[in-house]
């Protein structure tokens, strides 16, 4: 009894709570418990309902079934080895007999006719009969009347043509004739050209034409023993034919065959009746997994206790990333993407720990429900530990990809490693398809949580849609205060911010964040606004009364000064990258030019005179570089026209280009003829106003060239 009380006593004093001891909190955080629970359950037991069919030899197949792991397909074996066989060509052996057989047959016939031939004294017809009979090659007797009156040299002659024939195409060397139809009919060609060739005389072409045609003969058959031999050793090569981890087994619609039912056995996705025993142990095993996590929460991470929120959407997770491994299963390229997912979101969310010990849990369940093996589970959650380590100090909006880009190398290399482990071939394409989906995968989970993570609306860090709407509002300081000190460089950056919106989605960029780094781009004019055209308002310019470089200096300088107020006023790097690099490393060339023309000998250094940069690095703020020159220059323009709008965006942006301003963006000449257009199209809206004689303009246009964007009046 008072080993019972003092285990009271500590259970009151580990939850703080007094009987009734659930209530409340208790109560809230149990049932979370208790509904998750009973959710992993119901998940397991889908799972196995879901893979199992109940079907027989010469049903139509229900639905597509796919392979939880692998297995061998005898029957597809077997095919593979009876279409081996049958790709064997049949052996043939030719039989030297044929020829000798026919090179005899070929001599006694000519010893008759040249016995005929001298035989003068018996009368002609009586010999062309003999010949007739004896040598059957239905020659007319016409034709045996010429042959039998040659003299000997002459037969001798033929009779050494036909032998050339016949070892043409039947003597050693030659290339045998089949016993096909096709084959004589080949042999029996050749020894008509060749009586066409060596025999001038049609009577005597005829004559050896038949007879070299009746003594040709097939000489090459099939040799039954060794086809068999090398069709055996084929089929014997043929590798096990292997049903791996998501392979289709049946296809839903097509019959089943008793292979199937052989292969739907052997993975145990063959329904053979109702059987409880795993759905008990599905209960058993989620409430396991449930209680191993609710257990590192209570020892280890009570704080996290403290919001329901925090266990609901822990929870929630759990949930949502088992029935994301169900559903995709099947896709062997998504196979490590779903835990490293889960874990980074919640190491991001709350803690660190909890994200690995969620890591553990979840490859340990996933791996169970969708069937794969020890080596999905174990590379899964190195993986996700990876992933939660890169996210342990995220501070701004790339580092997420960085513990991507962990994950990706991790799974990498523990695939890596258990393959050579295993004895894999890494010359197998298979083997580097794999090590490539685990490098993939570990990208895609940082960008997957990134995008979850804009979705719950935690400050992260993160410049996420909502961040950019927020910093748009004209009611932020830095706004404010540009808006009152510069009011010229606010109304020039809210058109730069449209011009930028419509040509980065134009080319598929990222169009809020573009108009909004637009905004915030020249926010360093604040400090001293009078020295920007902007501001000035046809009032007296202070460049004037000033040197060249000064004026250079005074004009470079606000890039820096914006990044200083950015800084002050916690701007996130994104929007900061837009201050920096929207002049990239251009020169400031009228003053430049100014500096030239009064120079006393010294010499003029350009890079004193150009921006510090770097140049832009993005789609976004490339565009913003050229909508800014676009705007300031369209704006100095007398009579606006279609043509000559189009002509001066045209050129500003082909002169980035050839100052190498756009290297290291990733616009296309492609994307900047979509950027012009776009820009000619929304200036013209703006700035355009009809005039009578447009090409009067076009001509002052190019005979006079706008003002650059950085002249006192310009810039």
């Amino acid at each position: 009894m008072s080993t019972i009380l003092k285990g009271r006593e500590w259970w009151t004093a580990m939850t703080g709570e007094h009987r009734p001891w659930l209530r409340g909190r208790s109560a809230r955080q149990l049932s979370i418990a208790i509904l998750t629970w009973l959710a992993v359950s119901a998940i397991f037991t889908g799972g196995l309902l879901s893979q199992r069919v109940d079907v027989r030899v010469g049903d139509l197949a229900p639905r597509t079934v796919y392979a939880p792991y692998g297995v061998i397909d005898w029957g597809a074996t077997e095919r593979a080895r009876e279409a081996a066989a049958a790709h064997v060509s049949p052996v043939y052996t030719v039989d030297g007999n044929v020829f000798v057989h026919a090179q005899k047959e070929l001599t006694d016939q000519f010893s008759l006719i040249s016995s005929l031939s001298h035989d003068t004294a018996a009368p002609m017809a009586e010999r062309e009969a003999v010949a007739e009979q004896d040598v059957p090659i239905g020659l007319p007797p016409i034709n045996w009347a010429q042959v039998l009156t040659l003299p000997a040299p002459q037969l001798d002659l033929l009779e050494q043509y036909a032998s050339v024939i016949l070892s043409y195409v039947m003597g050693p060397g030659a290339n045998g004739i089949h016993n096909t139809s096709r084959g004589l009919k080949t042999a029996q060609l050749y020894a008509s050209d060749v009586a066409a060739v060596e025999e001038p005389d049609p009577g005597l072409r005829l004559f050896l034409t038949d007879l070299s045609k009746s003594l040709i003969s097939a000489n090459t058959f099939i040799n039954r023993t060794d086809t068999k031999e090398r069709r055996q050793l084929a089929a014997s090569e043929v590798q096990l034919v292997k049903i791996l981890k998501g392979e289709t087994v049946l296809v839903q619609g097509q019959r089943v065959t008793p292979n199937d039912i052989r292969v739907l056995r052997e993975v145990g996705l063959l329904e053979d009746g109702v059987n409880p025993a795993p759905y008990v142990g599905s209960v058993l095993l989620s409430a396991m997994l449930i209680g191993l996590l609710s257990a590192y929460l209570w020892f280890q991470r009570r704080r996290l206790l403290q919001e329901d929120s925090q266990i609901a959407f822990t929870g929630a997770i759990l949930v949502l990333s088992l029935i994301a491994s169900l559903l995709l299963s099947g896709i062997s390229a998504v196979t490590y993407l779903v835990v490293p997912t889960a874990a980074i979101m919640v190491a991001v969310l709350y803690d660190s720990g909890l994200g690995i010990v969620l890591a553990g849990v979840l490859s340990l369940a996933a791996t169970i429900l969708t069937g794969a093996g020890t080596t999905v589970g174990l590379v899964s959650f190195l993986g996700a530990v990876a992933g939660v380590l890169g996210v342990k100090r995220l501070s701004q909006r790339f580092d997420i990809l960085w513990a991507g880009v962990a994950v990706g190398v991790v799974t990498l290399l523990s695939l890596l490693g258990l393959d050579l482990m295993q004895g894999a071939s890494l010359v197998e394409p298979l083997v580097w398809q794999g090590l490539v989906f685990g490098l993939v995968d570990g990208l895609l989970a940082a960008a997957l949580a990134g995008g979850l993570l804009q979705l719950v609306e935690v400050p992260l860090g993160l410049v996420t849609a909502m961040k950019l709407i927020e910093l748009s509002n004209p009611n932020q300081p830095l706004l404010r205060k540009l808006l009152v000190g510069a009011p010229g460089t606010y109304h020039h950056s809210i058109m730069v911010g449209n011009l930028a919106e419509a040509a980065t989605e134009a080319v598929g960029g990222n169009s809020l964040l573009a108009r909004v780094g637009a905004y915030y781009h020249d926010i360093g004019k604040t400090n001293r606004p009078y020295f920007f055209v902007d501001n000035q308002f046809g009032g007296d310019n202070p460049h004037d009364n000033l040197s060249p470089t000064l004026s250079a200096i005074i004009i470079s300088s606000h890039v820096r000064e914006g990044i200083e107020l950015a800084r002050q006023h916690h701007l996130p790097d994104a929007i900061v990258q837009f201050i920096r690099e929207h002049h990239g490393t251009t020169l400031i060339s009228y003053f430049y030019q100014k500096a030239v023309s009064i120079d006393t000998g010294d010499g003029v250094v350009e890079e004193d005179f150009r921006y510090e940069g770097p140049r832009p690095q993005s789609k976004e703020t490339a565009i913003v570089m050229l909508a800014d020159a676009s705007e300031a220059t369209c704006r100095t323009l007398k009579h606006p026209t279609p043509q000559g709008i189009e002509q001066v965006v045209r050129r500003l942006i082909n002169e980035r280009l050839q100052d190498g301003q756009l290297d290291e963006s990733d616009l296309t000449l492609k994307d900047l003829d979509t950027v012009a257009r776009t820009f000619t199209r929304v200036l013209t809206g703006i700035f355009y106003q009809r005039v009578e004689y447009p090409e009067r303009v076009l001509r002052e246009i190019e005979k006079n060239p706008p003002p650059d964007d950085h002249a006192p009046r310009g810039h």
